[in-house]
């Protein structure tokens, strides 16, 4: 599932590496305010006052930024319809976009969540969650850059694949794995994030048999890389495994991950929920229903996903 990484300030400016984030406000004060926040974390800035002139910038120029910062209202455009612009746009659409609202109303945070945002900061916002939640921007950014790297590696030989399958025992075999399946698809850019998310989500809560209380409890204490790479050293789990398994039919790929945990009530996860919009984690597998995969379904104890990318239409002559 997807978490925000709770990172000190300095700890994120090393972490940035001069990244660029694109800071969208009408709000001289609070632009001026953010603008230096983000200044200290180590990150560069550039600003626009508006959605349309945020959205103007990225068309000319996807490269600008790696991330977008936007307020919620605004003139000419506002931070939800940038948001769905920028998702529609090949160039820009994996761009992680952070809202900021003063707002408080859950229809509103799940508007922006269904949009296609990243996180959903409330203001004002302190200094921690704000190099918490750029953090992990950053770390999705440099994520599906490795991914796309290895997918262009693996793409003429996986895009006429029937059937493949992997076992996986260890979180340094996801990503590679994850570029491999990606290249099945037709769209692979769509479903690298989706993908990704699931066999996460069975690594970490399958195999290293994580439950979502002990993750965000050390999410919040920022241990949670170094208790991942523990426990995969620990022989007690061991005998953990979960086997990924995509098969091409006539209609579309199907993606088949299962693992041999105990499962989960995936249930209240598949599905937006404005109450966790400012959560640690746990939002990676409703992101992954609503933008990666045409469909997603959980066995009934949890411990089995399949997820399904319809076929891209054929020309008829």
């Amino acid at each position: 599932m997807t978490a925000v990484t709770h990172a000190s300030p300095s700890r994120a400016a090393r972490a940035s590496d001069r990244a660029t984030v694109l800071l969208v406000d009408d709000d001289r004060s609070a632009l001026l305010m953010m603008e230096g926040q983000l200044e200290n974390l180590g990150y560069q800035v550039v600003t626009a006052s508006n959605g349309g002139e945020a959205f103007a910038l990225l068309r000319e120029n996807p490269a600008v930024a790696d991330i977008v910062v936007t307020d919620r209202m605004m003139p000419v455009l506002d931070g939800l319809g940038l948001t769905r612009r920028l998702k529609r746009e090949q160039a820009t659409k994996h761009i992680p976009i952070v809202i900021l609202t003063g707002a408080r109303d859950p229809a509103d945070v799940s508007a922006g969540i269904e949009a296609g945002a990243f996180y959903y900061l409330t203001k004002p916002s302190s200094a921690e969650l704000i190099a918490s939640v750029i953090g992990s921007a950053m770390e999705e950014v440099r994520r599906q850059k490795k991914l796309r790297a290895d997918l262009r590696g693996h793409q003429s030989a996986f895009r006429n694949m029937e059937v493949v399958r992997f076992r996986l025992t260890g979180p340094a075999e996801v990503d590679s794995v994850v570029s491999m399946l990606a290249s099945m698809q037709d769209a692979p850019d769509r479903t690298i994030q989706g993908i990704y998310e699931l066999l996460q989500n069975a690594i970490e809560h399958g195999v290293l048999r994580f439950g979502l209380e002990a993750k965000s409890r050390l999410l919040a204490e920022g241990r949670w890389p170094e208790a991942v790479a523990e426990r995969a050293r620990d022989p007690a789990y061991a005998g953990g495994w979960a086997l990924a398994t995509a098969m091409r039919r006539d209609d579309g790929v199907y993606l088949n991950v299962k693992d041999n945990g105990p499962g989960f009530n995936w249930r209240p996860y598949l599905a937006t929920d404005p109450s966790r919009s400012g959560a640690a984690c746990g939002r990676g597998i409703a992101r992954a229903a609503n933008f990666a995969f045409d469909k997603l379904y959980y066995d009934k104890s949890g411990n089995q996903a399949v997820a399904f990318v319809a076929s891209a239409p054929r020309v008829q002559w």
